[in-house]
């Protein structure tokens, strides 16, 4: 083959690949169940999303149908809310405030029974921990006075022995 051949070859390529690429987005833009993504139009055309990213078009094209879907939705919200009456609105809303409420409600009844458990069991651990310092104190006091008195009886000793001493 030469150079002419390959070139027809590619060109032959190129434009059959952009026939799928068009039938791709044609499809995407006509069927809602089918996400506007290059991975969508890669299966369904077996085109290889690289591919299409070097394109560009096919991406623009579908950030376009994505976009047309997002006001399409937006679309049918705000011809929803038209639809109903002020009345039934400002009801949804003031129901939507009660469970609000209620909600909150009940996460402070949670906190406040918390916060009561918590703090009964601050106090015993008070209570606990004074016991013991007290316990503490108590034996460190028994602790010195033993301590003295061993010490009078070492000076005792000390002094019946250097008597012993001298009388020999």
């Amino acid at each position: 083959m030469t150079g002419q051949a390959f070139d027809d070859k590619n060109k032959h390529d190129f434009d059959k690949n952009t026939e799928l690429l068009a039938q791709g987005i044609m499809q995407i833009a006509s069927d809602k169940s089918l996400k506007p993504t290059a991975a969508e139009l890669g299966r369904i055309t077996g085109i290889h999303r690289n591919t299409i990213r070097q394109r560009r078009w096919p991406l623009e094209r579908l950030e376009a149908i994505k976009d047309t879907r997002r006001m399409e939705v937006l679309a049918q919200r705000v011809k929803a809310e038209k639809k109903q009456d002020p009345k039934t609105i400002l009801m949804q809303r003031l129901e939507k405030s009660r469970l609000e409420v209620l909600y909150w409600f009940n996460r402070f009844q949670e906190a406040e029974s918390s916060f009561a458990s918590i703090d009964k069991r601050l106090s015993t651990v008070r209570e606990s921990r004074d016991y013991y310092v007290q316990v503490t104190e108590e034996q460190r006091l028994t602790i010195r006075q033993q301590e003295t008195e061993i010490q009078k009886l070492r000076d005792a000793l000390h002094m019946v022995s250097v008597n012993l001493e001298e009388s020999k």
